[in-house]
């Protein structure tokens, strides 16, 4: 996939998504959204972030890799370096 074909998936992504909420697979098996801002834990060292630290998402956004990324105080990380907690 180009660059220029992946922003225009994501584009399209956003036209059915918000950057306030991700789905999730509750506990009980069931579809539910979360909306932000919601607690995460940090599961591998990602400067200046510290493995084991709980922190809190103020947005969800995608990288041009197609990536789900976490905003945490003003910066981006991958969803991948983190296990969702819950709601504040």
């Amino acid at each position: 996939m180009t660059n220029e074909q992946k922003k225009k998936y994501i584009k399209e992504i956003f036209k059915h998504c918000s950057i306030d909420s991700i789905l999730i697979i509750n506990h009980m098996g069931r579809l539910e959204r979360l909306y932000c801002p919601f607690y995460v834990r940090v599961i591998v060292d990602v400067h200046p972030l510290k493995k084991g630290s709980v922190k809190s998402v103020k947005a969800v956004k995608m990288s041009i890799e197609l990536i789900d990324v976490y905003i945490i105080e003003s910066k981006a990380y991958y969803f991948f370096n983190f296990r969702i907690l819950g709601p504040k």
